[in-house]
Formats: structure tokens, C-alpha cells, sequence
């Protein structure tokens, strides 16, 4: 399986970490991202990257109030 690389990512654009784990494509990437926005409170959105292409990104919902 292909090693995806994501990087919860803090509302100024920081990312103090980053997670690497195997997923059966893209898209299992991209839903394996929400999950790592879950684990990290501090994140804004999570990017993925498998190699040098990004995949993309989840983000948090912002509260309508």
C-alpha cells in the first residue's frame, strides 16, 4: 500500500507534526485525514501528501453562531 504523509496544520500554517501511515489510495487518505483532525484538537485542517504530490487537505468546521 502507498505511504501517505499528513500534517495537522494550526490556523497560522504550522504544522509541529506530521503522521505517516499506509492507505489504500487517495481517498481512503483523505478519510483517514478526518480522523487525524480528531486526534489533534490544536489543528485547523490536516494536508496529505503522498510523496511529493499533496492529495489535498480536510479542515475543521468553523461553528455558526
Amino acid at each position: 500500500m502507498p505511504l501517505f504523509t499528513f500534517y495537522p496544520c494550526r490556523a497560522d500554517g504550522a504544522s509541529p507534526a506530521f503522521e505517516t501511515i499506509e492507505c489504500a489510495d487517495d481517498a481512503a487518505a483523505l478519510r483517514r485525514a478526518r480522523r487525524v483532525l480528531e486526534d489533534h484538537l490544536s489543528a485547523a485542517e490536516v494536508v496529505v501528501w503522498r510523496g511529493e504530490r499533496r492529495i489535498g487537505a480536510v479542515a475543521r468546521v468553523a461553528d455558526e453562531a
